[in-house]
């Protein structure tokens, strides 16, 4: 992202941390575009890297559900024209409201509009809340508008509800609630070869500081080289070659089926469609073989009835 040279054309803003970039993410996105189309302006998302609990509470900071990379990348697919990464610090976690209506909204963009969501909060405890935020920024001249949420079933979306439900292993749900695949993208990097030897060749992804679904067996799809293939993934611990694994980080393996290619060092993009089933221990490789080949045809039944 470059730096800012100088305010946008009649900014229309929004803030947020966006993680995941969800369905409710995307109103408010698509509310500050269409705004900013109306105006002839330009659709501005100031966001904060790193999340602000990994600098004030990192003891329960979240697994991250996109990297800062990722995020960037969704938030510009779904209607940013400039996105403003404020680096975060204590530092900057003890500017006031006012401070930041003053500095960033009025100094730095120039903001005609500002768009924000129904649970916005920012600041030292929470001071900047949607009702002070409105007070100051309508007092400089700036419209504002509060988008309310978005609801899936009855719940408001909202990223700690999609990392309750990946725990869960809820990933119909999940996608409903992106509108899109939940991913994990990363490079593949050299396993222990096992797969291979028993004639179901795995890429071993390697992601950091992502939220992963729950241990278990999933239908996916995987993105290679401009192409895309069917796919099973096993989150977890490979019980059977390595006890209870509780010792082990949890590894993503992904078998692409019809497939027998060299993937050592390049990038993955693995797409989550649907949980086949809890890892367990197996007896030995036959009865894992069997029912890998079980889990195998499933995936393809449910990616069959999606499409893929």
């Amino acid at each position: 992202m470059a730096e800012l040279t100088g305010a946008p054309e009649r900014s229309v803003v929004t803030i947020g941390n966006f993680d995941g970039v969800h369905v409710g993410h995307q109103q408010l996105l698509n509310a500050v575009r269409e705004h900013a189309k109306r105006i002839g302006g330009t659709a501005v998302v100031i966001t904060f890297r790193p999340h602000p609990h990994f600098v004030l509470r990192p003891e329960v900071a979240p697994n991250l559900l996109n990297t800062y990379e990722e995020k960037l990348d969704l938030l510009f697919r779904y209607g940013a024209d400039v996105v403003v990464e404020e680096p975060f610090s204590r530092e900057f976690s003890n500017v006031t409201p006012d401070q930041f209506v003053n500095q960033v909204l009025v100094g730095k963009l120039d903001a005609k509009v500002l768009y924000l969501g129904y649970d916005f909060a920012f600041g030292k405890e929470r001071a900047g809340s949607v009702d002070t935020i409105r007070r100051l920024a309508e007092a400089r001249g700036i419209e504002i508008d509060v988008v309310p949420p978005y609801k899936v079933n009855g719940q408001p979306v909202s990223s700690s509800l999609l990392r309750t439900r990946l725990d869960a292993g809820d990933i119909p749900f999940v996608n409903e609630c992106l509108g899109r695949p939940f991913f994990l993208r990363g490079r593949v990097w050299r396993g222990e070869g096992r797969g291979r030897t028993i004639g179901i060749p795995t890429a071993n992804l390697q992601t950091e500081n992502r939220k992963y679904p729950k241990a278990g067996v999933y239908a996916t799809r995987c993105f290679w080289r401009g192409k895309w293939h069917n796919s099973i993934s096993n989150v977890g611990y490979n019980p059977t070659f390595k006890g209870d694994g509780s010792d082990l980080p949890l590894k993503i393996e992904t078998h692409l089926f019809d497939f027998d290619e060299d993937m050592y060092g390049d990038e993955i993009t693995v797409e989550f469609f649907g949980f086949l089933r809890a890892e367990h221990r197996f007896s030995g490789v036959d009865a894992l073989l069997a029912q890998i080949r079980t889990d195998i045809d499933q995936a393809r039944a449910l990616l069959a009835s999606l499409g893929h």
